[in-house]
């Protein structure tokens, strides 16, 4: 009994230690926040890195293709989690885009499936929280009475890739 406990008491501060500086907790601030200008909903990013904020070419469908758009975008790294304040879930529509050669293209053969490809929970607030689960490209197309918006979300993750990443500033 003595020597379980001198053993407790010689592991007790390297307990203590490794609870001090443990694993770092997972980031919750928004790396990126914004009212979107049509509709007027809160959008935040976390729990990723942000690579690029820059807008990505795009088309309703490839017979569209030669009538591209430059649609909003966000391009990260990690799992993300998207925060929408002042929308009902209904209001809110999640499609896949398949990225061909820099091109987004809306992909109308399956939509993401929540609980597999992203899992979608409620706060007390009454905000959506979308967490990320699939590398992917989600477009998120918001629409409310006072109009729509749009925000595709581009995520890498351990080296998954659907394309080359954005380059890198000098």
């Amino acid at each position: 009994m003595r020597k379980q406990h001198a053993a407790f008491l010689a592991v007790l501060p390297l307990a203590w230690l490794l609870g001090a500086c443990g694993a770092p907790a997972a980031e919750t601030e928004p790396v990126w926040q914004q009212q979107l200008p049509n509709t007027g909903v809160y959008m935040e990013l976390s729990h990723c890195t942000l690579l690029s904020e820059e807008p990505v070419s795009y088309a309703l469908s490839r017979e569209d293709a030669l009538n591209l758009s430059e649609h909003p975008a966000l391009q990260v790294e990690g799992t993300p989690v998207i925060t929408l304040r002042g929308v009902e879930k209904d209001q809110v529509e999640l499609r896949f885009s398949e990225n061909i050669a820099d091109l987004y293209l809306y992909y109308d053969k399956v939509m993401p499936q929540q609980d597999l490809d992203f899992v979608l929970t409620q706060g007390e607030d009454g905000a959506l929280q979308y967490r990320l689960d699939t590398v992917y490209n989600y477009d998120f197309v918001v629409t409310t009475p006072e109009g729509a918006d749009t925000m595709l979300v581009i995520c890498y993750r351990d080296g998954l890739r659907d394309v080359p990443p954005p380059p890198e500033e000098d």
